[in-house]
């Protein structure tokens, strides 16, 4: 059965909801558009009451270089949604959506004409809004259909400001509005988030930027955002949504599912008290494992695990970073360190002791094998850890680790095993450690990929030009406490490539490649209006198979982290 499918003559500003196939010949129910309220480029095509199976969607690309998004729908979803789900409508376009669908052991195709409506964004700090620009400047064959979700972070709401935490401090006044969408590898919006649905920043459950996407295993969408964290599925559907364990406050950076089911947090506390009776807001330090049910299983407190005093990485952040009075000594212990550090003030300002970013942990990971966690601490180092809160290993400059953890830090070695010569921390045979890095993710191939953002690389001042980033792949061996580095990435491209913060590498073993978003170039120029650039390069090579260059049309709109969405397992 065949639905008529000739396009209607719209008038000008017309706005329909969806065109059915000619009645008499349509044998499904209603079109919703936007049925959950929070992804407006989805629809639902309703069963009608009827029991379909073995569904197949197809939207249209637009256009001679358009995309088509096709996916097969499990009878799970069928049931769930009470008809077909529909993923990747263009905005303000009349969309054709091809279905198929087994009805009374009969096979039946359809198409519909679904309109949905334009990208609608919230006014930040006055600016016109509008979601960054994505241009394909390569795309191999093979890579056609790739769908990447783009997380980004713009300023504060105006009037945001009003709601602060008390003289404690907290990450509650880092408040950013997130501008999270999927484009397909032509550029073209598919879909999005409708921010407004979900952040106040008059509500302590609705203020935060939205950060730390991941796709679980069932296809939903996790993320964080303040003081909740939540899970949908891609049609905005909420599987659930939570406030933080009351022991704990100011998410953001990091949610990653376990193995076991279980997810990974990074967060801060909201009642810390130090070894000299301080109670403060400890800021960003803190990793937490809860379960589906949101009870807190284990958490892993980085004051007593590392060292809050070690500062070294705080000087590339410039005048703003807190440390030591000048000339005061370092000392071993917390307690003592706490005594000398005088009244610096508490809050979320990069500096040492707790109640300060310290440590500033931006990415965490989970090793099946040992049951360990690997945690990204920006202004520290790369840092695995057992169950047990034991440091096992860290990759980082050796410099300023206090005597407990000397032996944690990696050696360098080549492909031979024998350790690398070094003068004044540059490494024979192009070894670096990681800079002030985002992520540090597991490639399923017995190596660890870091993006090296490279701000104070070598503790170097911060500089304006002569940079450069880099995604880097070592091999540890756990057991001799070496690192070698394998690859490289990035280097060669200089300033045009270099993102001081933010970004990620992850490995994708469906296209064997590594998956890499520079996410803020141009992020240290006053108008901080960032080019960057997503790439995926074939493992092991310099071969790019991907580029796109996403240009921001919003000063101080800068780019969190990519990934790549698997229709696959979301229907």
């Amino acid at each position: 059965m065949n639905a008529k499918t000739e396009t209607p003559d719209l008038p000008e500003g017309a706005c329909i909801t969806a065109k059915l196939p000619e009645r008499g010949t349509a044998l499904l129910g209603d079109v919703v558009v936007n049925p959950y309220k929070l992804a407006p480029l989805t629809a639902i095509i309703r069963d009608g009451g009827q029991a379909i199976s073995a569904a197949h969607v197809r939207v249209l690309g637009k256009g001679e270089r358009g995309v088509n998004i096709a996916y097969d729908v499990s009878d799970r979803s069928l049931w769930t949604y009470g008809g077909i789900p529909v993923f990747g409508l263009y905005p303000d376009h009349v969309n054709q959506v091809e279905v198929t669908y087994k009805l009374n052991d009969e096979r039946i195709r359809e198409r519909y004409q679904v309109y949905a409506p334009a990208v609608r964004l919230p006014v930040v700090a006055n600016q016109t809004a509008a979601l960054p620009l994505v241009e394909p400047i390569k795309v191999a064959p093979g890579f056609e259909h790739r769908l990447y979700l783009f997380n980004h972070l713009l300023g504060e709401i105006p009037g945001g400001r009003a709601f602060k935490w008390n003289a404690l401090g907290g990450a509650a006044e880092w408040d950013q509005v997130g501008n999270n969408w999927i484009t397909d590898s032509n550029g073209d919006v598919r879909w999005y988030l409708d921010i407004e649905q979900i952040h106040d920043s008059g509500r302590r459950d609705g203020l935060g930027g939205t950060m730390g996407f991941q796709q679980t295993r069932d296809g939903k969408l996790i993320w964080g955002q303040g003081q909740t964290y939540s899970k949908y599925d891609l049609l905005g559907r909420r599987v659930w949504q939570r406030n933080l364990p009351d022991k704990f406050a100011d998410f953001s950076h990091e949610i990653r599912e376990t193995p076991n089911g279980t997810y990974l947090l990074r967060v801060g506390t909201s009642d810390y008290r130090r070894p000299d009776g301080k109670r403060v807001r400890s800021i960003r330090d803190h990793i937490i494992e809860v379960n589906e049910s949101g009870d807190v299983l284990d958490f892993w407190d980085l004051n007593q695990i590392l060292d809050p005093y070690r500062g070294e990485l705080l000087e590339t952040l410039g005048k703003a970073a807190l440390r030591l009075a000048e000339g005061v000594q370092k000392q071993e212990s917390t307690a003592a360190n706490e005594l000398l550090e005088g009244d610096l003030p508490f809050g979320d300002t990069p500096g040492v002791g707790t109640g300060r970013n310290w440590a500033h942990v931006n990415a965490i990971d989970y090793d099946a094998s040992d049951d360990s966690i690997i945690i990204s601490a920006r202004h520290q180092g790369v840092v695995k850890i057992g169950r047990n809160k034991e440091v096992k290993w860290i990759l980082a400059s050796p410099q300023g680790w206090p005597e407990r953890l000397k032996s944690k830090v990696l050696t360098p070695v080549n492909a031979k095993g024998e350790a690398l010569a070094e003068v004044g921390g540059l490494y024979a045979e192009g070894f670096d450690w990681s800079w002030t890095q985002h992520t540090a993710w597991l490639t399923g191939k017995g190596t660890l990929s870091v993006f090296d953002n490279g701000w104070g690389r070598n503790f170097a001042p911060t500089k304006l030009s002569g940079n450069y980033s880099r995604a880097v792949e070592y091999r540890i061996d756990e057991a001799k406490g070496t690192v070698e580095q394998v690859w490289e990435y990035g280097k060669e491209r200089g300033d045009e490539w270099y993102s001081p913060v933010t970004s990620v590498v992850e490995y994708r073993p469906e296209t064997d490649t590594q998956f890499i978003y520079s996410a803020s170039v141009g992020f240290l120029t006053p108008e901080k209006l960032t080019t960057t650039v997503l790439n995926e390069v074939k493992y092991g090579t310099q071969e790019v198979q991907v580029e796109l260059k996403v240009s921001s049309r919003q000063p101080g709109s800068v780019g969190y982290r990519a990934l790549v969405i698997d229709l696959a397992k979301a229907f």
